[in-house]
């Protein structure tokens, strides 16, 4: 995706600034530096008025800002737009797609995944590989296999851009507030939080108007967040913040789930890694220590 995009998802690589409204969080930034120097990766330290060399709209709000963090080599995009071209792509080689299918068995022999069971019909496979994020661990739980993933709520607003000078250029992170607000070609993204609360998908005001003060906050001319779209999700998190890649004790049966909050950045690499190991390839990095034994005494 990095060099060939395989489909259009209003992509942009203009890096990523994180900003700290408080001296002490720049402070508190230099043990994340510390790892960004130990493993390579390109940053620059900024001063309050050098934030908007990177994002030209907060010269407006300059005062409000005590230092930033920039990562050049980030990219990013709108992960839905990508997830349903990506979907089309696949419809024309072939891939066949059942969607609103509620399991409700896995046929096994105690070695083997025989066939899974919907209410529509029974699905037979040579391999079988367990995709379902949050909802991973409800459902290979009838086959006695216990995934440490557990839900962790996020919430969203997405609003048109009225003014692109007002506008973000790429993502910014309000370290004070947790929240990512990102740019694409014509929409602000808004998005954050963490909050364990279960399955239950709800939208509470409270949180809608957190998303709304921060963009309102940074960026007071960028876009309408009274036609914004509030939106709510489950992150499929690990106690290790790592993924479930790799063989289970059924022979045909794989996992490729648990990314918690980096689901689709490592959506492309996840999906090769796992490709490999269901084919009996060489893997192109080790893959034992992200699978399910790492949790099993």
């Amino acid at each position: 995706m990095k060099h060939k995009p395989v489909c259009n998802f209003e992509g942009r690589k203009k890096g990523t600034l994180q900003i700290f409204r408080q001296t002490k969080e720049v402070e508190a930034a230099e043990q994340d530096i510390a790892v960004l120097e130990r493993y390579g990766v390109p940053y620059r330290r900024l001063k309050p008025e050098e934030c908007a060399e990177f994002e030209p709209a907060l010269a407006r709000v300059t005062a409000k800002i005590a230092g930033g963090l920039h990562l050049p080599a980030d990219a990013t995009g709108d992960c839905h737009l990508f997830t349903e071209n990506l979907y089309k792509l696949c419809q024309e080689k072939g891939v066949q797609f059942h969607f609103n299918q509620t399991i409700s068995r896995i046929d096994h022999n105690g070695l083997r995944i025989k066939a899974v069971e919907t209410e529509t019909g029974r699905f037979e496979a040579d391999a079988v590989v367990c995709a379902l994020g949050c909802f991973s661990r409800t459902v290979l739980a009838q086959l006695d296999l216990k995934l440490p993933i557990y839900p962790v709520k996020g919430y969203s607003l997405t609003l048109p851009v009225t003014n692109s000078d007002g506008a973000p250029v790429s993502t910014v992170l309000d370290e004070s507030y947790k929240v990512a607000i990102t740019r694409f070609d014509n929409r602000i993204r808004v998005g954050g939080m963490a909050e364990l609360s279960g399955y239950e998908i709800k939208l509470p005001e409270k949180r809608r108007e957190t998303l709304a003060l921060v963009v309102n906050d940074l960026f007071p001319e960028g876009g309408d967040v009274s036609q914004a779209l509030f939106w709510s999700g489950l992150r499929p998190m690990t106690p290790d913040s790592t993924p479930l890649i790799g063989r289970t004790r059924f022979d045909n049966l794989f996992l490729n789930t648990g990314h918690g909050t980096l689901g689709w950045t490592m959506s492309l690499g996840s999906a090769k890694l796992t490709a490999d190991i269901v084919s009996g390839k060489d893997t192109e990095i080790r893959s034992d220590d992200l699978s399910l034994s790492r949790y099993q005494a």
